[in-house]
């Protein structure tokens, strides 16, 4: 723990200072004493005596109430933060002078601890009130999970259900039919188990990335072919822009892949039908990787919370049909690659990610 220098010279020059203080008053009143008695013997010694004995227990009194009432303030606060109550105590006002709304004289010595408790205070108020909204954005995924899981699962079942049913006799197309959204839905059930498998994998540990030579262009354009044949995509406009041929790269394929499809992913999902999503890549000091697309954009608010787990806003009136997870493990695997990830957007023009990656790793 830092020691705080300047509380620690307040204190001793204020102990120094009041040892002098005592020292005077003590000699003031043996002079007094001698003035008053002119005569040495046991009046004038019983007089000095009673007369220090008066300046020691008052200077005890004061000194008590100068040190000790700003210290028995302080140990309350204190216990109000052991006790998870994050704000000054009630009375707090009498600390302060009305008009310059500064400390008074026996709290001005610990100045800057007060300082410190203040900013403790705030801060643990703020993560308290940050828990709070975790627990309740945690409550209302788990709750959306829930749905997520069971939507598929009664398509699935229904469906089944249809094909089994020996009142119908359903034609090659209608079986077809059944069996393409059987599989859709299964699919996204796939989806929604492995988010919830990585997540829960990198927040026990960093994942161990299995590195490899591999094609940075090449293995973009595989990302956007996928998300491309994504029905989901039929009517967005996918575009993957580059002036190079061949970027080598170290990279693990695997765990950086799912990050990107996320990224493209995700600009497909949460905007209208038309948009064009474009996936820039290039290479300076670092790489880059800018995915931009011209869809409804997002308020600061959302913004702010774009990367953190369980959210699952969607700047569309489309309900998200994601885990909430997919933008917080993207995030997770750019950054265990040593890379940066940041986004902007604005509403009624678009986002835009941009993900940075080390040259040489």
């Amino acid at each position: 723990m830092k020691f705080n220098y300047r509380l620690g010279l307040r204190l001793v020059l204020h102990v120094i200072f009041s040892l002098i203080l005592l020292a005077l008053s003590i000699s003031g009143s043996i002079s007094l004493t001698e003035w008053m008695i002119p005569q040495e013997g046991v009046r004038q010694d019983n007089l000095g005596l009673i007369s220090m004995y008066v300046i020691l227990g008052g200077f005890m009194i004061v000194f008590a109430w100068s040190i000790g009432k700003p210290l028995y303030y302080i140990i309350r606060w204190i216990n109000r933060l052991a006790n998870g109550i994050y704000v000054e105590p009630q009375n707090h006002w009498k600390i302060y002078s009305s008009k310059k709304k500064k400390l008074k004289r026996p709290y001005r010595l610990f100045q800057e601890l007060f300082i410190q408790l203040q900013t403790l205070s705030d801060t643990l108020e703020k993560s308290k009130q940050e828990r709070s909204r975790l627990d309740e954005m945690k409550k209302e995924w788990i709750a959306g999970i829930s749905h997520d899981l069971k939507t598929p699962l009664t398509y699935i079942k229904g469906y089944s259900s249809m094909m089994l049913s020996p009142q119908y006799e359903w034609t090659k197309e209608e079986q077809t039919g059944f069996l393409m959204e059987i599989e859709q839905k299964a699919s996204h059930m796939e989806d929604l188990i492995g988010d919830l498998n990585i997540s829960f994998r990198l927040d026990e540990q960093q994942p161990p990335l299995k590195r490899e030579k591999t094609d940075l262009i090449e293995l973009v354009r595989r990302i956007v072919v996928d998300v491309t044949n994504d029905p989901r995509a039929a009517r967005h406009h996918l575009f993957l822009e580059t002036s190079e041929s061949h970027i080598e790269a170290r990279l693990d394929v695997k765990l950086l892949g799912r990050a990107l499809h996320n990224l493209v992913l995700n600009a497909v999902l949460h905007n209208p039908e038309g948009t064009n999503v474009n996936i820039q890549i290039r290479q300076d000091s670092h790489l880059h990787i800018m995915i931009t697309d011209d869809g409804v954009g997002m308020e600061e608010a959302a913004l702010d919370q774009l990367f953190n787990k369980y959210y699952r806003g969607t700047s569309t009136d489309i309900l998200s049909a994601g885990t909430g997870l997919g933008m917080a493990i993207a995030k997770q695997l750019v950054l265990a690659h040593g890379g940066e990830i940041e986004a902007t957007s604005l509403v009624h023009e678009g986002t835009s990610i941009s993900v940075k990656l080390p040259l040489h790793n």
